[in-house]
């Protein structure tokens, strides 16, 4: 007696070779576009924790800071104990401790602006507020505002 081996056509195995390839093209495909989005979506929010990083500090060494002096490429922070020097590059800012260290913030800057009691402040005046415009990426532009409100013990020094 002989039995039946029931097995598939050439055409059937054909059909499923052409959907299986389909849908392996279709998953590779939804895979790059998801790690593209992943990559872009690192990518900004890496450049906006920078951008937060440095308005956080500037904010903490601008409230702890009995003067600020503007300097030629930045400012100088005078606190009670030590005194911190920003330099505002055309890609990064530098936040120098003297003696102990250097913070780097690779952010482009765009445009500063620093004022006293709401005009310009020139080289060796005193600032109260700095105005910031800070390049996230090609098109994104990011404008920064920070102020100091001086007592007027401070002032009279």
């Amino acid at each position: 007696m002989k039995s039946k081996v029931h097995a598939f056509t050439l055409m059937e195995i054909t059909v499923a070779m052409l959907i299986s390839g389909l849908v392996i093209t279709i998953c590779y495909t939804a895979y790059g576009l998801i790690q593209g989005y992943y990559i872009r979506f690192g990518e900004k929010n890496k450049t906006s924790s920078l951008v937060l990083d440095l308005k956080h500090v500037m904010e903490r060494d601008f409230f702890k800071a009995i003067h600020i002096i503007r300097i030629e490429k930045g400012l100088v922070v005078q606190q009670d104990s030590l005194v911190v020097n920003y330099i505002f590059n055309d890609k990064q800012v530098l936040r120098q401790i003297e003696s102990l260290h250097t913070d780097t913030f690779a952010i482009p800057v765009q445009k500063i602006n620093f004022y006293f009691e709401g005009r310009e402040a020139q080289i060796t005046d005193t600032v109260d507020r700095i105005n910031l415009e800070l390049q996230m990426n090609k098109d994104t532009q990011v404008p920064v505002q920070i102020n100091k409100y001086y007592s007027s013990s401070d002032l009279f020094r």
